[in-house]
């Protein structure tokens, strides 16, 4: 069954892709386990990392791309309970594969299982490879390339997560195109190692000026700029000033909190620093923010899985949060209240 990549969370997309590539229609649960780390590394010692996964496994039965054993055959040890093993959907007669002849860059397609989905645009790529991969291109972005080769320049974001980019596989260099990894702003307040990212403008400048003043180990502080974090956290690398740890600080509502979780994802797949919570200026926003009324109240699953990037002691109150209607603006958190208290610098050392 054909599935839009938009239409799963990344954590389910992450895993399908995974499947994508099991030799056997049957997947274990130590298995699934191994699949679900390698998928999905940012949260490997989450301690709501069981709910996230029987989640996942929710939402990829629900679009056909696996079937959980039956309720006899479930780990109840712990909860939630998790199905012992799951069944692959079976694979697309292989009449229809003889008939394509692929270019010799794709060789490895039919060795592989691909969904689908991937086959699909795997086809695409195909032909213009027999049409282009003789020539010389230029090295052009990867959402340039994406949109002449499947007509969407969003698929190769999702290709590039999966098991079929890899060694004797896809890669930009095969596609003659390049990620883009746009810079954010960053202003210098001391010698230190720790980057401090702040996801709003006003609460960037009023930690920037507290923080010149006395840095401790933050040696610069970084303006997220909403969403763009999670493509521009890729710019880590490219830092003059090196960074031995990075700590992000947001609003408390859905989008607040997926944009570190796909940041500190990216960052993971990418060998970057690991992107970490700043624990005190979120108790601190706990302490002195006033609920927002007004939000789409979220099921509790969906609560509980996001709060899970946050620390331990704050996830219950954030769930209650985003399954009440409510949030909680980062704002709150100003050139006054970082100036009362130092409460707020307790995890922000190299």
């Amino acid at each position: 069954m054909a599935v839009g990549g938009d239409a799963l969370s990344f954590r389910a997309r992450g895993l399908a892709d995974q499947l994508a590539a099991w030799p056997r229609r049957r997947v274990r649960l130590e298995e699934l386990w191994r699949l679900f780390d390698t998928a999905d590394p940012a949260s490997r010692s989450a301690p709501g990392r069981r709910e996230v996964l029987a989640e996942v496994i929710v939402e990829l039965d629900n679009v056909g791309l696996l079937k959980p054993a039956g309720v006899r055959s479930w780990d109840r040890s712990q909860k939630p309970p998790l199905p012992q093993f799951v069944t692959l959907p079976a694979s697309e007669p292989q009449e229809s594969a003889l008939q394509v002849v692929w270019h010799h860059r794709l060789a490895w397609v039919e060795d592989v299982r691909p969904t689908p989905a991937q086959r699909t645009h795997l086809l695409a790529l195909n032909t213009w490879l027999y049409e282009h991969g003789h020539e010389d291109l230029p090295v052009v972005p990867h959402r340039e390339r994406s949109v002449k080769i499947f007509g969407n320049e969003k698929v190769l974001d999702r290709l590039m997560n999966t098991t079929l980019f890899g060694e004797g596989r896809l890669s930009l260099e095969l596609l003659r195109a390049r990620r883009v990894a746009p810079g954010f702003i960053v202003e210098a307040v001391g010698p230190g190692p720790v980057l401090l990212v702040v996801e709003n403008s006003d609460t960037f400048d009023s930690l920037v000026s507290v923080l010149t003043a006395e840095p401790g180990d933050v040696g610069r502080v970084g303006w997220g700029a909403g969403g763009g974090f999670e493509q521009s956290v890729l710019s880590l690398g490219r830092l003059r000033h090196a960074v031995r740890e990075v700590w992000y600080f947001g609003d408390l509502d859905a989008k607040g909190l997926q944009i570190p979780a796909g940041a500190a994802a990216l960052a993971a797949r990418e060998n970057l620093p690991e992107i970490r919570p700043a624990t005190g200026l979120y108790e601190a926003m706990f302490h002195h923010a006033r609920p927002q009324p007004g939000q789409a109240r979220l099921a509790e699953t969906k609560a509980h899985i996001l709060a899970a990037w946050l620390p331990a002691p704050l996830r219950s109150s954030a769930a209650g949060h985003l399954t009440g209607g409510t949030r909680l603006a980062q704002e709150e958190v100003g050139f006054t209240e970082l100036t009362a208290g130092d409460e707020w610098r307790s995890d922000l050392s190299g």
